[in-house]
């Protein structure tokens, strides 16, 4: 019985500690058109240490945060701790009732743009984030998003920006301005994003402002950072590749430390480290 209590007690001061890094941020997300306007939630977790901390918002695929999306997200989420930075997975489906693949079929770039840019201004007053360094990572059609964020707004930019098995239709015009540093990462047996355009845009001068790169895997499919067997999605290929998954994250890891502030770069231990 004493060792009962004591394993209780134990538990009891230990569950605060650990619940105390994660949160819920609620916030109210304007946009255009206005009856897709609605109040988001992004659960917020933070790395050991006090802060103000660099953030990096997780976009989701169009499948929304179900079980692989969600998963994948958190686990990137987990990477980017690892090395400092602060992550707000972002639900953007969820309360407009559009998750289970309902958005795979829509254009949802615009409305998720304008949630990325409202998540930014939440996050800016939040005493545990550093507000001049905000990230956005996608996924698929969170990676679509993630590209037209790259683009900026009239009056803000995201430090840097990777966008993951994106539709590459943005990048198959004439010329592509970003405002924010941009890494695409693609696979080249992809089916559904087939990764031509984002391929042919690192090369072709299509895209011109802040620093743009494309990583190509020749051996993956869509979804390749997705931990499942391979298999059939709205007609399309979805596998994990575990050589892609390892790789793009170090990539993604890499990049994002590199674009920090300066007075950030230099206190966050794993850009010290490097």
């Amino acid at each position: 019985m004493c060792r009962l209590m004591g394993w209780v007690f134990l538990l009891a001061v230990l569950l605060p500690t650990a619940h105390a890094k994660a949160e819920t941020l609620t916030f109210r997300s304007q946009i255009v058109p206005s009856d897709l306007s609605a109040t988001l939630s992004a659960n917020l977790s933070f790395p050991n240490g006090s802060g103000p901390f660099p953030v990096v918002i997780l976009l989701h695929p169009c499948g929304g945060l179900e079980r692989f999306g969600l998963a994948t997200l958190q686990a990137h989420a987990k990477d980017l701790q690892g090395a400092g930075f602060a992550t707000a997975i972002l639900d953007s489906y969820g309360p407009r009732n559009l998750g289970g693949g309902k958005a795979c079929e829509m254009r949802t770039a615009a409305f998720r743009k304008d949630d990325a840019f409202n998540a930014m201004a939440a996050l800016q007053q939040h005493p545990k984030i550093n507000k001049d360094n905000i990230f956005a990572l996608g996924l698929s059609d969170g990676g679509v998003a993630a590209l037209v964020i790259a683009k900026g707004s009239p009056n803000a930019r995201f430090s840097a920006v990777a966008a993951f098995y994106p539709g590459c239709g943005p990048l198959s015009g004439i010329s592509y301005a970003i405002r924010s540093p941009t890494l695409v990462l693609v696979a080249e047996k992809d089916d559904w994003t087939p990764p031509g355009d984002c391929i042919k845009a690192k090369s072709a001068g299509i895209v011109t402002g802040a620093e743009f790169d494309v990583i190509a895997y020749p051996n993956a499919h869509h979804g390749f950072d997705q931990q499942r067997e391979p298999t059939r999605y709205k007609g399309h290929t979805l596998a994990y590749d575990r050589v892609a998954t390892t790789d793009s994250r170090k990539r993604v890891r890499e990049f994002f430390l590199r674009h920090l502030t300066a007075e950030l770069k230099a206190s966050t231990p794993a850009s010290k480290s490097r």
